[in-house]
């Protein structure tokens, strides 16, 4: 089956940026086992398809399971600048239970599990400074929706920290209690940073998912 970008998807493009509204299910980038389907294939046929002579450089990355906003630069020094300035990520997540407190922030340092090549955990001798801020949205009789904003960039830091202090995403099979769903309930929502161009201020934003509205409840 031919890589498709569906309109839906395309959130923001300009000369020098690409924005992806990816789909839960998708990796961004090919791998020697996977290749054809990922949203790096959608993004290279796009560029056929419309006769678009650009690059695809990504300038964030999502896990295959989490839905939501990714950017590409269409050049490598644009990818550069981007990386130079802090973006601001925000994402809509559902946890298990409810919470204490209507915000809070977590600062715990992550690191690789011992044995596993995935797996993360909190680690205050072995892991790297990490910071999580979140906001709750609207309390259900299982789970909370939260708004979450990164202020570092570690490997499954939402689903670490939410899970290091009670509260895992629903159906998160690593870090949680797997449920009837594929994938976790992480969605990345917002994006807002300096275009690197033209200086312009740009926010990007994503409504939940499909999916993840029927978890409301």
């Amino acid at each position: 089956m031919a890589a498709i970008l569906s309109p839906s998807m395309l959130a923001y493009e300009d000369d020098f940026l690409l924005i992806i509204d990816k789909p839960a299910g998708m990796l961004v980038h090919p791998t020697v086992s996977e290749r054809g389907t990922t949203l790096y294939d959608y993004v290279k046929a796009y560029y056929e398809a419309n006769g678009i002579d650009a690059g695809i450089h990504p300038v964030s990355r999502l896990d295959r399971n989490t839905s939501g906003l990714v950017i590409f630069a269409k050049e490598p020094i644009v990818q550069h600048w981007l990386s130079q300035q802090q973006v601001e990520k925000e994402y809509l997540a559902l946890a298990c239970g409810r919470f204490d407190y209507s915000e809070g922030i977590i600062e715990a340092p992550i690191a690789r599990k011992e044995g596993s090549i995935i797996e993360r955990c909190v680690d205050y001798e072995r892991g790297k400074y990490a910071k999580t801020a979140y906001e709750v949205l609207a309390a259900y009789s299982s789970c909370t929706l939260l708004k979450v904003r990164l202020f570092t960039g570690r490997t499954h830091q939402i689903r670490v920290h939410l899970a290091s202090i009670g509260h895992p995403l629903v159906n998160d099979n690593l870090y949680g209690t797997p449920g009837p769903q594929a994938r976790h309930a992480l969605h990345a929502y917002r994006l807002a940073f300096k275009h690197p161009v033209s200086d312009v201020f740009l926010e990007i934003t994503r409504a939940l998912p499909e999916d993840l509205q029927k978890l409301l409840y």
